[in-house]
């Protein structure tokens, strides 16, 4: 993503957050960027109108439960990155949205446990709208020969995507916070505020963080432990993954554009097989540092 203004970093982000985003996606970018031009600054009358305007966004809708859960993430998300980014200025991007991402999550589930049935009622909330969602897509999809064996493919999709819910948020929450970060501080610096992709990474300790969700899932604990575990694996899983895609990106160099087309339209037909592979690959990085190994060796996530 070497491009000086950064519109293919734009461009990726923003496909992720369309991608993963279980929330309004257009929502969980804007509001959060209105968040930064309102809390940080600097104070130039546009800029606070436009913040103004951004975070207005959110009252917009008709409101329901589910409007009241992603309305109150989006703003609670937010606020914490806004003050991560205000508390820890030396730091990466990804330190300061992983850390916004697991405050909002700490504060949502204390939320939750406070109030009665409130985990209950908004995880059948949202599973209810996933298949309803799925069914009307199927009716619409499949024809008279088919249109029961969609409806059956779609319904099982519906319910993974309502069981990952929490991991889904949280990786199209990550994403709209990096594309709100490159809003920000293209509208204020006028520059490109994320790395490259092939510079991606993380702490090595988050693997303890893998390895808990993993065993999580092996051991007999109940429902609720599968529930998390499954998100815990699922989140860090698709974190290894990119660290993965980053590493060969950093060892083979940026394709040209009918290259990657070419290489989305397998990673489409052999998802389970890239996926696999770029996992293992950014498993693999944490302790080879495989960059640093081939002299590509890099300082730190984003900016």
């Amino acid at each position: 993503m070497a491009a000086s203004p950064g519109w293919l970093t734009f461009a990726g982000l923003a496909l992720a957050v369309l991608t993963f985003s279980v929330v309004h996606p257009v929502l969980l970018v804007l509001v959060p960027a209105g968040l930064l031009l309102l809390g940080l600054g600097p104070r130039r009358p546009q800029l606070v109108t436009l913040g103004l305007l951004l975070v207005g966004l959110a009252l917009v809708g008709a409101r329901d439960m589910l409007w009241y859960a992603e309305r109150g993430w989006i703003l609670v998300l937010g606020a914490w990155f806004v003050t991560a980014v205000a508390l820890w200025p030396g730091r990466s991007f990804l330190a300061r949205g992983l850390g916004a991402v697991g405050a909002a999550t700490a504060t949502a589930g204390t939320v939750m446990l406070l109030r009665q049935d409130g985990w209950r009622q908004l995880d059948w909330t949202v599973t209810r709208t996933f298949r309803q969602t799925a069914a009307t897509v199927a009716a619409e999809v499949g024809g008279p020969s088919t249109g029961g064996e969609v409806a059956q493919v779609m319904d099982r999709a519906a319910a993974l995507q309502a069981h990952l819910y929490p991991s889904l948020l949280a990786l199209g929450s990550l994403a709209a916070l990096a594309l709100a970060w490159w809003i920000y501080r293209r509208l204020v610096e006028g520059e490109t505020p994320l790395a490259p992709l092939k510079e991606f990474r993380f702490r090595d300790e988050l693997v303890w963080l893998l390895i808990a969700g993993l065993a999580l899932l092996v051991f007999p604990l109940g429902e609720a432990a599968l529930r998390a575990g499954s998100n815990v694996t699922a989140f860090m899983a698709a974190l290894y993954a990119l660290r993965g895609l980053a590493v060969l990106v950093a060892l083979v160099g940026v394709p040209g554009p009918g290259t990657i087309v070419l290489a989305v339209v397998v990673a489409l037909i052999l998802y389970p097989v890239v996926m696999t592979a770029t996992l293992l690959v950014g498993l693999s990085d944490t302790w080879l540092d495989l960059r640093a190994r081939a002299g590509s060796g890099t300082e730190g996530a984003n900016r």
